[in-house]
């Protein structure tokens, strides 16, 4: 059945419609604003075993029909991603993938396909609406929906959604996502706005994407599916969550069950036991066996008969009492999910338990003890010193798993602290001087836990350092600067380069100037060809010490790169001013956080060394946020790479001193507010304006002269008419000019032609080439022409490449000539003068007219 909903977004119906295409996706829907059409659709699978990380894909599939056209090339069809795709396909992963389940581990697959285009408005935000879309209807647990809005600012007011041609009039191109509450992700391109009105135009972005919110909600009530949450293991933050319960001295109750087998849809619940623990001993028991209802088969492992089970309740009366006795306390289980899955089968009436409701003794030995032969129960409480009675029976199964949690209720806090207690002074010992690599390695030797473990409480304990004392984990206040150095000029043949160095993350970018040849022709849905200016990002492994292979850029090098682009065009020349193609290429050195604002600044460097005249110029800051669901917030400055993965929050601003240029902001959490927004502008312009500073200590403005390696690129204008002389049959006088020049030459249909040539000398030669091509034949003039054939009536001279005239043999001389070749031979330069150009072109010449004009000058 087929559902459509409309609402107005920008003065113009935006239209979602499910059930019609797609339907045997998970989730499929078509988004269509004016006569842009987008499919997006969502599936999931089981989670790979052995996977540590949620495995989300975002493909954004650009079809060449969309827009009426047919892909260039000899194969003729779409191959790989375009760089405008995988920047549409990283504008929907971004505020997207904060909002799933934490531990949720199903592959998720979103495909966005654009089926239509009217090149007016834009299919990257209707492909995030359309995936948000996709999800809500979909079984697959989001906490969505999710709505995204584009906003300019033309003539001092926001506009919403504005249309391709509108954007060439906005000093703002700015996309805001995110939910009803909270704000997701923003990516902007600027021309030089205060902060105060950025700050303003996403808050007000956000609030115009509400109805995007409103339209999803309304078809997940026609259409959507019965979310299906998977269990969600136990994960190493429950180790935290266990050793605070104990100091909180919180209830448990430990579970075991006996089956006939290992899936819960296939196999029966036998016996079932709980034991609960409180204040570090064993409170009360339950146990009861289960009457599955069918026969036992074979001779299972924990011995229950048909016989034992014959008067026990049913399964699901058992599993009622057993979620009885477990009441509000934290549920324990050794594979707890084996456990719990086998409980809630039983129950059959759609009770799940949530994630935090459960803790895993296997997960807390596992973490809190990394160096045991195996974790199994057996295994543990022999090493433990436990008595296990009988294994493989629920009740004693249960008890040693009681007995254990109590044994690590009375070590693991203690441990914890003591790690907590030694981060914090090696963090503190950043400031004071000590040694802080010593005092951190020592406290992890002590604490004996787990890699992922310690890692986690590294992480918190920093966090809590910054919240409480302003201390960051290496030591600087939330507001510091690391140490800066700038460099230009260190590749003697490039024609310009800038070396931007900032802690120990370091960016070389290059500048290399071309011809318009060298433009980048783009062949993709967008009605935008080309590109003369580009920023290309690498960031090869052994700039973070690894080793990887390399495989040409990734979708974040593409990311990054693109911002890096964005920050830098409002300062740029135009082209009537400074006609070359400009390409930078960042290569990233050293990576510990915020390389693409160091390729920000060292772009900046490397354009101003090789002496393009950028009106300003342009530095960047990567700001970070650590937030409590109480409200508490701080901002960092200048994150480093483990500030980025243990923040909420990525919030990189590049811009001039007087306003922004670029920004982009990932939100980690399900959200930001505006006090976060307005803090993290503001600190940022601080953090820029101090950057400036550094860098124009040492290049404060573009070279005069360019390096004498870059092209000089001089534009003369011709007649239009006259373009078929230079370029001459199948382009062989073209051709035949850069060779003897040794220049580049492209001519536009207006009659504008550049030329480039590295030597002054060569494009003077190649304008004055072109010059005599393009020069119409004036009577009367006197041109220096060579003689190219001799006939019996005269002699055909060219007196300017490719125009031929004719001296006849009575204007060969002043005196009687008998024969042609009695006074010219071909090959020999003659003076002659022009004295008709006939109605079909034809020129006559004369050398008789040239002599007596020679002789008329002599003194007498």
């Amino acid at each position: 059945m087929s559902h459509t909903f409309e609402t107005q977004i920008g003065g113009r119906t935006l239209t979602i419609e499910t059930g019609k295409l797609a339907r045997l996706a998970g989730g499929a829907v078509t988004v269509r604003y004016g006569d842009t059409l987008v499919l997006g659709t969502a599936n999931r699978s089981d989670p790979r075993p052995g996977l540590d990380f949620f495995p989300l894909t975002v493909e954004f599939e650009e079809r060449m029909y969309a827009a009426g056209k047919i892909p260039g090339g000899f194969i003729k069809r779409e191959a790989r991603a375009s760089e405008a795709a995988t920047l549409a396909a990283r504008l929907t992963d971004r505020p997207i993938r904060p909002l799933f389940p934490e531990g949720y581990k199903d592959d998720i697959q979103l495909v966005i396909t654009v089926l239509s285009t009217d090149q007016e408005n834009e299919p990257d935000i209707l492909g995030t609406v359309a995936a948000s879309a996709a999800l809500t209807i979909s079984e697959i647990p989001f906490a969505g929906p999710v709505g995204a809005v584009r906003i300019g600012r033309i003539d001092g007011e926001f506009v919403v959604n504005p249309t391709f041609s509108q954007l060439a009039d906005s000093e703002l191109d700015l996309i805001v996502s995110g939910t009803r509450d909270a704000i997701m992700m923003v990516e902007a391109g600027a021309k030089l706005l205060p902060e105060d009105v950025m700050a303003e135009a996403i808050l007000f972005g956000h609030r115009a994407l509400q109805p995007l919110i409103d339209i999803q909600e309304d078809l997940r009530q026609a259409a959507g599916k019965t979310k299906s949450t998977p269990f969600l293991e136990a994960g190493t933050g429950t180790v935290l969550d266990f050793t605070k319960a104990v100091a909180e001295g919180g209830e448990f109750v430990v579970v075991d069950v006996e089956t006939t087998g290992t899936d819960p849809k296939m196999a029966d619940l036998v016996e079932i036991a709980a034991v609960k623990v409180k204040g570090g001993k064993i409170v009360d028991r339950w146990s009861s066996l289960v009457n599955p209802g069918r026969p036992i088969l074979g001779h299972q492992m924990h011995g229950i008969t048909d016989a034992d089970v014959k008067k026990a309740p049913k399964p699901a009366d058992a599993a009622q009492q057993a979620v009885k006795f477990i009441g509000d306390a934290l549920v324990v289980g050794h594979s707890v999910g084996f456990d719990l899955g086998f409980i809630e089968a039983a129950l059959d009436d759609g009770t799940h338990f949530e994630q935090g409701r459960y803790l895993d003794t296997l997960v807390i030995a596992r973490e809190g003890y990394p160096d045991l032969e195996n974790y199994k129960l057996p295994t543990l409480s022999s090493f433990f010193g436990i008595e296990l009675a009988q294994a493989h029976r629920a009740a004693p199964d249960a008890e040693a798993t009681a007995n254990l949690l109590i044994w690590f209720g009375n070590d693991l806090p203690g441990r914890i602290d003591a790690l907590r207690e030694g981060i914090s002074t090696s963090v503190r010992a950043n400031r004071t001087g000590g040694d802080a690599k010593a005092l951190l390695e020592a406290a992890r030797r002590a604490a004996r836990v787990s890699k992922n473990l310690y890692n986690l409480v590294y992480k918190k304990t920093c966090r809590q350092l910054a919240l409480d004392e302003g201390i960051r984990m290496d030591g600087r206040g939330l507001t510091e600067l690391r140490q800066i150095s700038v460099d230009v000029g260190l590749l003697p043949r490039a024609h310009g380069s800038g070396l931007f160095t900032r802690g120990e993350t370091q960016v070389l970018t290059i500048a290399t100037l071309g011809a318009s040849s060298d433009v980048q022709r783009i062949d993709t849905i967008s009605p935008k060809t080309e590109k003369r200016y580009l920023h290309h990002y690498n960031f090869p492994p052994y700039s973070t010490g690894e080793n990887k292979p390399m495989r040409g850029p990734s979708r974040r090098d593409i990311g990054h790169g693109n911002l890096a682009e964005r920050a830098l065009i409002p300062v740029l020349p135009k082209q009537e001013d400074f006609p070359y193609v400009i390409r930078l290429v960042s290569e990233c050195l050293s990576s510990n956080g915020s390389t693409s604002m160091a390729s920000t600044c060292g772009s900046t460097l490397a354009l101003m060394d090789a002496g393009v005249p950028i009106s300003a110029p342009v530095a960047g800051a990567a700001m970070g946020l650590i937030s409590e669901p109480d409200g508490r917030f701080v901002v960092l400055t200048d994150i480093l790479g483990k500030e980025d993965s243990v923040g909420d929050m990525d919030f990189k601003v590049t811009g001039t001193s007087d306003g922004i240029t670029a920004l982009q902001m990932d939100i980690k959490v399900q959200g930001i507010n505006e006090a976060i927004i307005r803090a993290g502008l503001q600190q940022a312009l601080a953090a820029r304006l101090e950057i400036l500073a550094k860098m124009t200590e040492v290049m404060p403005h573009a070279r005069e002269g360019m390096s004498d390696f870059a092209p000089r690129i001089v534009t003369i204008k011709i007649n239009p008419e006259k373009i078929r002389e230079i370029i001459g049959k199948g382009g062989s006088m073209i051709r035949k000019i850069q060779e003897e020049t040794s220049t580049e030459i492209n001519v536009e249909d207006d009659g504008s032609v550049e030329i480039a040539a590295v030597s002054g000398e060569n494009s003077r030669k190649a304008i004055q080439w072109i010059e005599s091509l393009t020069r119409d034949v004036e009577i009367g003039s006197l041109y220096l022409g060579k003689v190219t054939r001799i006939m019996g009536f005269g002699a055909f001279v060219e007196i300017l490449p490719g125009k031929e005239g004719l001296v006849r043999i009575g204007e060969l001389a002043d005196y009687h000539v008998p024969t042609v070749e009695d006074v010219v031979s071909v090959g020999d330069e003659v003076m002659v003068v022009v004295t008709e150009v006939d109605r079909q072109g034809r020129i006559n010449l004369s050398r008789k007219a040239a002599m007596q004009r020679h002789l008329a000058k002599e003194p007498v």
